[in-house]
């Protein structure tokens, strides 16, 4: 039988209407880029339930290979709609790792030619970044070794993610980065509060 921590990693959801992408995180923390909420997961035995707030509640029995199979709750076999499965797709890698932390996120010091300050990225349902220096509604996402901010007000950038150095560097999208550069370090990971934290932007 696989444990909470076996099964972290991305899959593939599928239902009647499609399949798309879902990551159950570690601490509980559970991700959908296309469907966003503020949502956790839980093992049970060898049964997941997934609390994904405005698109509902689920559960799903977990086989060997960790694939899943179940339902929407309630369970209803004649709704053709209320089946899922999942399969597993790939783990983590290092580079989501070091963001995520142990699930909740991590805080780092954020540098530029004008000094640092800490920031935070959030591993909640929205992928938040925070930053009590400059705030602003503002979000992160990975695409392999490439970080994204989009800063709200403050603009847009790209830094290359070191994760066994646990560092980051590069600069605004589009601009010199000689010149205009950022660079980040590792201060620790968030606490888990145990609380789904929400949005009013969403």
């Amino acid at each position: 039988m696989a444990t909470a921590a076996e099964l972290v990693g991305w899959y593939d959801l599928s239902w009647k209407g499609g399949a798309f992408e879902i990551c159950f995180r570690p601490g509980g923390y559970f991700f959908c880029p296309r469907f966003q909420a503020p949502a956790r997961w839980e093992l049970e035995g060898d049964v997941v339930r997934i609390d994904w707030a405005k698109f509902g509640k689920y559960e799903m029995q977990v086989s060997a290979d960790k694939s899943m199979e179940g339902n929407a709750i309630p369970k209803n076999t004649e709704d053709e709609s209320n089946w899922r499965k999942a399969a597993f797709k790939r783990p983590l890698s290092q580079e989501e790792m070091v963001l995520i932390g142990d699930g909740a996120g991590t805080e780092w010091d954020f540098a530029w030619t004008g000094g640092s300050f800490p920031v935070q990225f959030k591993a909640d349902g929205y992928n938040h970044f925070k930053c009590e220096d400059f705030p602003a509604h503002a979000h992160w996402s990975l695409e392999g070794t490439t970080l994204r901010i989009d800063w709200g007000e403050y603009g847009n950038y790209e830094l290359k993610i070191n994760a066994p150095e646990q560092t980051m560097a590069g600069g605004p999208i589009g601009g010199d980065w000689d010149k205009d550069w950022r660079k980040a370090k590792l201060l620790r990971n968030l606490v888990d509060s145990k609380v789904v934290e929400f949005c009013e932007h969403h």
